[in-house]
């Protein structure tokens, strides 16, 4: 008897034990998955180098990918749906106050890695977001500048880049007299005109301008008037048929010395350099005014990270962006992307980038203005046919009220209050 339940004793433990046993490998098997949502396609091959090092450190972690090409869709259709991604990389723009208005993002001003990130690129959230919250910390940003030709530069005499709205305006004259075209305008693509006007503006108007503009206090035929004379001005040292050049061909001018100057973002270089790898290429920021001083580099969100509410994952979550926050994955985005940081301390080292990158480290930036726009205002179309006007000998003051007299009725069919 005694030896029977000596027997069924150990047969017990040693079922106790295997059980045991078992659950701990279906613990050990088990994963927790995050949706990871990206709006942008061109950084998957970094998002995914990252992700592996990332599950490599924890192999209880697997984070899923997604990164479509209609991605502003899609985040509608989630929305519709009531459901998002777990963590979305999204820029500073519509996506982000489409998903952030919704209220379905967590609230991230506590958590350790957004204090790491610059000030002036948290504005840039809170100043686009209902209730002034910081439901997305910023990550990657862009500038727009002059990309110019050091080469044609040094072949006009132009020892230094201009500080000043004058000065500017006399290098153009001097690449002019030298047979070289100042400024390369592909306004074929409408989108680039943005990258000049966004400068000006953002540098000439106060920041406070667009509250204005959304309550009808102002307008912009009452404002914008200098601003479209500069941008008419810059268009007059350009190539002849600029509204007939694609971004891709005027890349390919700056590329080839056709041109000194383009008016857009950093990501011309890379594109420039895959078209003539020598090619001496480097940025200053648009001289808006005579007072250098006021002059900012116009700069933006390209990709914050936010979290959803409703995702069941967040202490992965937020783990997985801490991580992808950290100085040296930041770095690594940094290069591969030929991006600026939010992250303070990582810089941008590309020597054709030397002429800007420090006015980005030090936050000596500026958002851009469309950022601020109502949702179908299409400044573009409008930019598009003042360019028309003037290729029609159109005279400055008549094509400069006629523009802003577009603007605002375009703004006005646009600002429809929720």
């Amino acid at each position: 008897m005694k030896k029977s339940t000596k027997l069924l004793i150990g047969l017990t433990s040693m079922l106790s034990l295997s059980l045991l046993l078992v659950g701990c490998g279906k613990s050990s098997q088990s994963k927790t998955t995050i949706q990871f949502f990206s709006t942008k396609t061109e950084n998957a091959s970094t998002y995914k180098q990252l992700i592996s090092e990332f599950e490599k450190k924890n192999p209880k972690i697997k984070v899923q990918l997604s990164s479509p090409t209609n991605a502003g869709t899609v985040l509608k259709t989630d929305l519709a749906k009531n459901t998002v991604p777990d963590v979305m990389a999204v820029g500073g723009d519509t996506n982000y106050q489409q998903v952030q208005k919704a209220g379905v993002l967590e609230d991230l001003s506590s958590e350790s890695f957004t204090k790491t990130t610059m000030t002036e690129y948290q504005k840039m959230i809170t100043s686009i977001s209902k209730g002034g919250k910081l439901d997305a910390v910023p990550y990657a940003t862009n500038a727009s500048g002059v990309v110019y030709n050091k080469t044609l530069f040094a072949k006009a005499g132009i020892k230094k880049t201009p500080t000043t709205w004058n000065e500017l305006i006399a290098d153009a004259k001097i690449l002019k007299a030298h047979g070289i075209t100042p400024f390369e305008l592909p306004f074929q693509d409408s989108w680039t005109t943005m990258g000049v006007f966004n400068q000006l503006d953002s540098n000439m108007i106060s920041g406070n301008w667009i509250d204005k503009r959304l309550n009808n206090k102002t307008t912009y035929l009452s404002s914008h008037k200098a601003v479209m004379q500069k941008y008419l001005t810059i268009s007059k040292y350009a190539q002849k048929d600029y509204m007939g050049t694609s971004y891709n061909d005027g890349t390919k001018a700056l590329a080839e010395g056709k041109a000194a100057m383009m008016i857009n973002g950093n990501f011309v270089i890379p594109q420039a350099k895959q078209l003539k790898k020598n090619v001496q290429l480097d940025m200053f920021k648009l001289p808006v005014n005579n007072d250098s001083s006021k002059n900012k580099v116009t700069s933006g969100i390209d990709v914050a990270f936010a979290i959803s509410k409703k995702s069941k994952s967040q202490a992965a979550d937020k783990k997985f962006v801490k991580f992808l926050m950290s100085k040296k994955s930041s770095q690594l985005y940094n290069k591969q992307q030929f991006s600026f940081s939010a992250v303070k301390g990582v810089t941008q080292n590309a020597t054709s980038l030397k002429g800007i990158s420090s006015y980005l480290s030090d936050g000596d930036v500026v958002n851009y203005p469309d950022h601020y726009y109502p949702d179908g205002f299409d400044m573009t179309s409008v930019l598009t046919q003042t360019g028309l006007n003037q290729t029609k000998g159109m005279s400055d003051s008549k094509n400069i009220t006629q523009t802003l007299k577009k603007a605002d009725k375009a703004f006005n069919s646009a600002n429809v209050k929720d």
